[in-house]
C-alpha cells in the first residue's frame, strides 16, 4: 500500500468514527432531519398544573412542590380550583374590571359624554397632566354644544375654521389624553443615540435644549385659561417650531492658505423635536390650537392686544 495523503487519512478517520458512534433516531422536520434533544425540558406543566414542580418550597416539611395547589407529590394532579370557563354564547368574554375601558385593539376608550361643567383654575390641580386633561375635556364639551347650536354668535371666519374640524380634533385629542395617562409617551424627539452621533452640534455656543412637551402644554392651557391668548399662541409656536436655528446641515469649503489645501466649516442641523418626529403629535397639537381659538371666541380678552386673529 502506497503512502496516503492527509486528506485520505482524515476521511477514513471520520468514517470509522461514524461507524463506532451509535446513532440516535432522527426526527424529520419538513425535508430536514434533526436529532431529538436529550436535554431536560424545563417549564413544562404536567398533571393539569399551571406551575412547574419546584416552584413552591415548604419550610416546615422541607419539601418542594407546586405553587398552584401547594401539593408536594411530583406525579400528583393539580387540586387547585379552576376558574369558570366563559360562556361561548355570551358577548362579554372578558370579565376583567378594566376591560370596558379598552377597545378591541387594546387602546383606552375616551368618553366625551360627561364634560366638566366649568373650567376650574389651574391652581386646583397639582399634576399638569390632570390640568391639561381637564382643559381639553371642558372645551371639547363646549365645542360640541356650540356645534349643536350652529355656532351662534361666532364670527364667520371662526365658523368656517371650526365647523369641519370637530370630529378630527376629537380623534386627535383622544390620543393626547391617552399619552397624558402615560406622560413618558409625550416626548418623542430624537433619541439620545442620534444626538450623540452629532459633531460640533453647538459650535456657536447658542444651543438651547427643548422644553418637555408636558410643560409646554401646561403653559399653553394656563395662558388660555388666564385669557392671554397671545402668550398661548406663542407657546404653540415654541411647541411646534422649538428652539431650532438650523433646520439643515450647512457645509462650506474655503481655501486655507496658498497651496495648502482647503478647510471645511460645518454646522450640523439642530435636533428634531416631537413635532418634527411624530405625525400623531402634530395632530393633537393642531387640535389644541383649535381649542385655544374656541376659548377666545367664548371668552375674548377685553384687552385686544392679548387676542389673536384666526
Amino acid at each position: 500500500m502506497g503512502l496516503q495523503g492527509p486528506a485520505v487519512l482524515v476521511s477514513q478517520f471520520i468514517s470509522e468514527a461514524r461507524v463506532a458512534t451509535p446513532s440516535r433516531s432522527p426526527a424529520r422536520i419538513g425535508n430536514c432531519c434533526a436529532l431529538r434533544s436529550t436535554l431536560y425540558k424545563e417549564d413544562v406543566c404536567i398533571g393539569e398544573h399551571t406551575t412547574v414542580w419546584g416552584s413552591f418550597y415548604d419550610a416546615e416539611t422541607k419539601r418542594w412542590g407546586y405553587k398552584c395547589c401547594k401539593i408536594m407529590e411530583k406525579q400528583g394532579k393539580c387540586m387547585a380550583e379552576k376558574p369558570p370557563e366563559p360562556d361561548p354564547n355570551s358577548s362579554d368574554l372578558d370579565n376583567s374590571p378594566d376591560s370596558e375601558d379598552f377597545g378591541h385593539l387594546g387602546q383606552e376608550i375616551i368618553d366625551w359624554g360627561n364634560p366638566p361643567a366649568e373650567l376650574l383654575p389651574r391652581d386646583k390641580f397639582k399634576a399638569a397632566t390632570a390640568w391639561v386633561e381637564h382643559y381639553v375635556r371642558f372645551y371639547v364639551g363646549e365645542w360640541q354644544r356650540k356645534a349643536a347650536d350652529g355656532y351662534a354668535g361666532f364670527p364667520d371666519l371662526a365658523v368656517t375654521t371650526l365647523k369641519p374640524l370637530l370630529k378630527p380634533s376629537m380623534e386627535a385629542l383622544e390620543l393626547l389624553i391617552r399619552r397624558l395617562h402615560n406622560p413618558r409617551e409625550l416626548d418623542r424627539s430624537e433619541k439620545t443615540v442620534r444626538r450623540g452621533r452629532e459633531t460640533r452640534a453647538g459650535m456657536e455656543g447658542k444651543v438651547q435644549q427643548e422644553t418637555l412637551v408636558l410643560a409646554q402644554l401646561d403653559d399653553i392651557t394656563s395662558n388660555s385659561q388666564s385669557l392671554d391668548y397671545l402668550a398661548a399662541r406663542a407657546g404653540y409656536m415654541k411647541l411646534t417650531l422649538g428652539n431650532k436655528t438650523w433646520n439643515n446641515t450647512f457645509v462650506a469649503h474655503v481655501a486655507a492658505c496658498t497651496m495648502k489645501g482647503a478647510r471645511e466649516y460645518r454646522r450640523n442641523r439642530d435636533n428634531f423635536n416631537t413635532y418634527d418626529m411624530d405625525p400623531d403629535s402634530q395632530k393633537y397639537m393642531h387640535a389644541l390650537l383649535k381649542l385655544v381659538q374656541l376659548a377666545q371666541c367664548l371668552k375674548p380678552n377685553p384687552d385686544q392686544s392679548k387676542n389673536c386673529v384666526f
